[in-house]
């Protein structure tokens, strides 16, 4: 009962503030770093250390070491901790995600739905729905899997709860936008009411905040290129291309590589974008395979950072645009285009601002019973 009240009090502590979970990723907190010892509980002693996890960001390491008053008895427990209340994911909607069009692709990241969804002819990236997955889940109403890239009717996390308020006053306090961003010369961070962007380029990181729809097109030299995060309380309109025009090498999330284990087609496709990856998906879970500091070029590229969108976001148009980032919609989220691509970044998902932390235990075992040297 010592190692599990170590657990408990490193949940404890985690749940006292944002800040604790955040801080983990890091560094250490003290008295939890195997610094100082517990007796708080009959019977004994206790120590505790909490860690970031090896290669998932929001997941974090607990090891609690018991130890029995005679001191002859120790009793060693390893937890891993996720945090669920995270934006892990290439496209997210409260309800439909339908992702039916000619070369639509979502890229390196899950696609997630509170509804169901529509991955008619996909066989990637993994889809996660508290509802249908169709065609995949063959029209059943019970939970269904291929235990690789689809999960129908699952307990999927709630969806995140974004500090809005926090990219309010960021975007109210930026103040004036470039030319093309939202109002032609009269271009602000925030907006209030419908905003149209044509031949926006702005790579500063900054937050929009705009109230009614933004609607993205072509018709200015330069087009539209935005870095930062775009908040839109309506829907997310892309006019053909879009105007989209960026060009960078995009880094490569390290576990891309999990969204493409249907087949050796989908593997081949991965390859594409990591030539150094293992032959086969196989060989890519057996090795725990990691991308580390891998990039790739894309172009046309509209939005690189996180995409919020309040209404029945549609992306619409027959030219190439590209989004990087998270894609987050109130509604639904629909790909019908025929040359659109949304591909993930999990340095982007890391930095939204989110409100709270829900905690949930991924796994839980015994290790080999010695007690930290020092203490």
């Amino acid at each position: 009962h010592l190692a599990e009240a170590g657990v408990d009090r490193a949940k404890w502590k985690l749940l006292e503030t944002n800040d604790m979970w955040f801080v983990l990723s890091s560094a250490t907190i003290a008295g939890y770093n195997f610094d100082k010892v517990y007796s708080d509980v009959g019977g004994g002693t206790y120590t505790i250390q909490m860690s970031s996890h090896p290669t998932d960001q929001d997941m974090r390491v607990v090891e609690s070491v018991g130890r029995d008053s005679t001191g002859n008895e120790i009793r060693r427990i390893k937890v891993v901790l996720k945090n669920e209340n995270a934006a892990d994911f290439a496209a997210r909607a409260q309800n439909l995600v339908s992702n039916t069009g000619g070369n639509d692709h979502i890229e390196w990241g899950p696609v997630v739905s509170g509804n169901s969804i529509d991955a008619t002819a996909r066989t990637f990236p993994r889809h996660y729905s508290a509802g249908h997955v169709t065609p995949q889940d063959g029209g059943s109403t019970t939970a269904g899997t291929d235990d690789v890239y689809w999960w129908s009717y699952s307990d999927v996390p709630k969806i995140p709860n974004i500090k809005f308020a926090n990219y309010l006053s960021s975007a109210t306090d930026s103040g004036d936008a470039p030319d093309g961003c939202g109002n032609g010369t009269d271009s602000t961070y925030y907006f209030v009411g419908d905003a149209k962007f044509v031949g926006c380029s702005d790579t500063s990181n900054q937050s929009y905040y705009i109230t009614g729809d933004a609607t993205f097109a072509s018709g200015k030299s330069g087009g539209n290129f935005i870095v930062g995060s775009v908040i839109m309380l309506g829907n997310f309109i892309v006019s053909g291309s879009g105007g989209a025009n960026g060009k960078y090498d995009a880094h490569l999330p390290r576990d891309a590589w999990m969204e493409y284990g249907h087949d050796a087609t989908t593997w081949a496709h991965y390859l594409t974008f990591d030539p150094d990856a293992p032959a086969t998906y196989a060989q890519a879970v057996s090795g725990n395979y990691h991308a580390d500091n891998h990039t790739y070029e894309l172009d046309n590229v509209l939005i690189h950072g996180f995409m919020y969108t309040g209404g029945s976001e549609g992306l619409t148009g027959g030219g190439n645009c590209n989004l990087n980032g998270v894609l987050l919609s109130n509604q639904d989220a629909t790909m019908g285009t025929s040359t659109m691509g949304i591909y993930y970044d999990d340095q982007v998902a890391a930095d939204i601002q989110i409100q709270g932390i829900t905690i949930v235990q991924i796994s839980w075992y015994e290790v080999k019973g010695e007690w930290p040297s020092g203490l």
